[in-house]
């Protein structure tokens, strides 16, 4: 399949197709192993149940780091 000159992925993806990570510290950076194969959107939900914006660095297509500018603890929801 080509989109303006580019090749892209034409296959399903097959396998967990979310994954979620609890941090159950509170800290302000959560490193993320998920083993997805792929970069993924990422929720950042709080404890008190708040989503949060925190900066995404994809560190490779299993594994990403979140950096938060307060120190939080929560859930990321990977899909």
């Amino acid at each position: 399949m080509k989109w303006i000159g580019r090749t892209v992925e034409s296959s399903p993806i097959i396998g967990a197709t979310t994954f979620i990570h609890n941090q159950g510290g509170a800290s302000t950076t959560w490193t993320v192993t998920h083993a997805l194969g792929r970069f993924p959107s990422v929720t950042i939900v709080t404890d008190s149940d708040v989503v949060i914006i925190g900066d995404v660095t994809y560190n490779n297509k299993n594994q990403l780091t979140i950096t938060l500018a307060s120190a939080d603890s929560g859930k990321a929801y990977l899909n």
